[in-house]
């Protein structure tokens, strides 16, 4: 009489065989997963690594020094636009460059008001000559005549009438022009008169200074 153990030999043989062999395919399944995923990573390529943080740029420290004011420079102090001669008696002749200047005429008048900000009242009608002294004609279009009282310089106001011609037109070497200008100045103020006379851009100023009364 058989064995019944020994009849069922082979079968356990073939059912163990393919365990075996499953559970070898899932071993090397499950190390593939740990050694593939290196092998497929490219050649030379840098591990990542982390970025330190960086602060806005705008984050300034309370610290931190704050831009100072740039300094401005200090005003002039004669308060002057334009560069001046020595002043003279009104009696006396400028000699500027390229020009001879002089008060031809001095009168005391009555102003009268005709252009807007004009104010009538006594006034002094200056008339001024210019002799052109130099090889180049003059623009007088150009020529600017102002009239200051006392040590200050207080601005005198202008009047056109009675009797006002600004200069005008070119004045060619040799030839000599007059022009009329009018100021308001209180009779009590001409004791000390400055009178500029601008006659030629970039050359000093001619200035004339006195007692007009």
């Amino acid at each position: 009489m058989k064995d019944v153990h020994e009849d069922n030999a082979p079968g356990r043989r073939r059912v163990w065989l393919p365990l075996t062999i499953l559970v070898v395919v899932v071993g090397l399944a499950v190390a593939a997963a740990f050694l593939v995923p290196p092998m497929l990573t490219p050649a030379g390529q840098p591990e990542p690594t982390s970025t330190p943080t960086v602060p806005p740029r705008d984050i300034v420290s309370t610290d931190a020094p704050r831009p100072t004011e740039t300094p401005r420079p200090a005003p002039s102090e004669s308060g002057l636009p334009f560069a001046e001669l020595t002043p003279v008696e009104p009696n006396a002749t400028i000699v500027a460059e390229g020009a001879d200047i002089l008060l031809a005429r001095v009168e005391a008048v009555q102003g009268e008001a005709a252009l807007a900000g004009e104010t009538s009242g006594p006034a002094v009608r200056a008339t001024v000559r210019i002799v052109n002294t130099g090889s180049e004609p003059l623009d007088l279009d150009y020529v600017a005549v102002n009239a200051y009282s006392g040590a200050d310089r207080a601005p005198a106001g202008t009047l056109t009438r009675p009797g006002g011609v600004p200069f005008e037109g070119m004045l060619s070497p040799g030839d000599a022009a007059e022009g009329v200008y009018l100021f308001t100045i209180p009779e009590e103020d001409r004791e000390d008169v400055t009178l500029t006379v601008d006659y030629l851009f970039g050359a000093e100023v001619g200035v004339f200074r006195g007692d007009l009364r």
